[in-house]
Formats: structure tokens, sequence, C-alpha cells
């Protein structure tokens, strides 16, 4: 059992020492969900199996898988211009913004900050460029609104509606860009200037969804099964393949250095963890969502404090727990 595992020790420990004020825990197989264990309360609240967490650039990947259905059926290519899908974007530029550009973090745009007063599709639209196209890995929230005007584009319908087929198909319900699901109230928001009512207002593809712990382990049961009821076993393959090894990172976001493929991260110590091949990826307010293939293991820990790595959350701990669960 999970609950008095390495795993859930390890999870427990982050309570125990104050780095974040509560935390959900929970570990799938390919056959579904073996244990979810919370911990802590917050303000009074506390936590539950079943709480929902703003799940940040957790998002990114389940958007990801959203706009790959797309493209597994012919309606879109990973080589196609984001500038077809949505004219008003990258005028000036002499370079070609591609769908691959934008779901591994190469697009060269300018990221907008997460809470401003615009839409996300003016703040596309109007943003800057930071390199040319492909040359450059620079980690990018705006990038994902590219990619779900592509995939809007290729399919007619809206980008929230296509995710939700995904999650539909999935047993990941949960999965909602609804503050109505009462979801945790995140910490260090003040001190990161961030106005995080203003980010949900957005709907944000990139960091806007909110989840249960069984969402994020359905949906990732479901990716160590392989079956293709979120993405076929071709196009899963595509997204893990690496797509940033040998070029230049602006910057390490998120910490530590990770290598990205097609929305998913994957680490890039692995010299530093038992197992290979670990697919996922984090979220800003500490969340953490990654499979083991080797060891047919879905791991999710949910929490609500901005930058957790700065207050001693070390993931390599967890990882390495996991691994011999």
């Amino acid at each position: 059992m999970v609950e008095t595992g390495p795993a859930a020790d390890w999870a427990r420990k982050q309570v125990d020492l104050g780095r974040v004020p509560v935390a959900v825990l929970g570990v799938a197989s390919s056959k579904g969900i073996e244990d979810v264990v919370a911990f802590g309360t917050d303000g009074g609240r506390q936590a539950t199996a079943d709480d929902h967490f703003a799940l940040f650039s957790v998002s990114k990947p389940i958007s990801s898988l959203t706009v790959m259905r797309q493209v597994e059926l012919g309606k879109l290519s990973l080589g196609a211009s984001l500038t077809e899908a949505l004219t008003g974007f990258g005028a000036g530029r002499t370079d070609t913004v591609t769908l691959e550009h934008l779901l591994s973090h190469r697009a060269g745009i300018t990221d907008p900050a997460l809470d401003g007063g615009t839409s996300l599709r003016d703040d596309l639209t109007s943003a800057g460029q930071s390199f040319y196209a492909g040359r450059l890995v620079q980690y990018s929230n705006i990038a994902f609104e590219g990619a779900a005007a592509m995939a809007e584009w290729a399919d007619g319908r809206p980008f929230e509606e296509q995710l939700l087929s995904l999650t539909a198909d999935t047993g990941a319900q949960g999965l909602t860009f609804d503050t109505a699901c009462n979801p945790h109230a995140v910490h260090r928001t003040d001190e990161e200037g961030l106005n995080v009512q203003g980010m949900y207002q957005k709907r944000h593809p990139g960091a806007g969804l909110f989840g249960t712990a069984a969402d994020l382990l359905n949906l990732g049961s479901e990716l160590l099964r392989n079956s293709g009821k979120a993405v076929q076993p071709a196009t899963l393959a595509a997204m893990r393949r690496l797509r940033t090894t040998g070029l230049s990172h602006i910057t390490t976001r998120p910490a530590p250095l990770r290598h990205t493929g097609l929305g998913f991260q994957m680490p890039a110590n692995e010299s530093e963890l038992l197992a290979k091949g670990i697919y996922g990826h984090p979220g800003w307010s500490g969340t953490e969502w990654w499979m083991f293939p080797e060891q047919d293991r879905c791991v999710v820990f949910l929490t609500n404090v901005l930058d957790t790595p700065d207050l001693g959350v070390d993931t390599n701990e967890l990882f390495n727990a996991v691994a011999v669960s």
C-alpha cells in the first residue's frame, strides 16, 4: 500500500517539515489507481483525496495530448505554421513558428504575464519575438495558446470542448478550467507578484487546469496501458521523443533542467535516478505528474505553494521512492 510506503512517507514529510501545508499523493499502474492519500490542513481545511488543486503547468501535457489528437487524425501537421491558423500572429517575423516549436518551447515568442487583463488570444497575437524559431529553448506558457488555436483551426470545435473529449475518454472528467471546483488556495502568490484569480480567468491551456489526483492517475494509467484511448501509441512515442537536446536554454525553468518532447518533460539528470524513461510535468504550484513506464507506475503529487523546490521539496527523492515501490 502507498499509505505506508516510501512515496507516502516522502509526501507526509513535506507537510511535517512545513514546506507545504497540504499534500495529496497518488500512485497508479496500467491496471488502475492503487492508492491515494492526503496529509495536512490549510486554513482549517483538511486535505482529502478528492480535492481539486490548481495544476499550473501540469496543464501543458494534457493540452498537448488534446492537440496531438488532431495530428493523428491527419487534420494538423507538426510542421504547420501558426500563421496559417492565426493570421494576426507574427507581424514582422521572418521565421516560421510551427506546432512542433510551440509544443517544445522553441517558438521564440516573448511570454506575456500570466495574469494580464487582455485575452490570451490578444496576448498571443501581440507578443514579441525572443529568438528565431527552433534555434533555442525558452520555457513558454503563451505557446500553448498558439497550439490551442491551431487545434481549433484544424477541428472547428473550441479547444476546451476538445480537451473535455480527451478527459471523458480517459476517466479524467474532473479536469476543468472552472474555479467552481473549489480548488485549494495557492500560497506565495503575493511574493511572486501573481494575481492568481486573474490567471484563472484566462482559462490558460498552458497553466489553467484544475484537477484531482484521481483525474491525473486515470489519465496516467491510460498512458501506461498505451491502448489508444488518449492518443495512439505512435503519437505518444513521438511526444516522448526529445526535441531540445543540444540546444542552448535561455532559462532553466522549471528547475532542474529537463529535456522537452511535445508537451512532456523528461529528467535531464537520469544519473541521479533509479528509474529511466520517466516522463511527465511539474507545475509552479508544486504539482507533479509523472509516468514510469519501466516500473508501470504513475505518480501524482498535489499541493498549493509556488516554487516548492526553493523550499526544499526535492522531487528526485520522490522519483526514487516511486521507482522501488
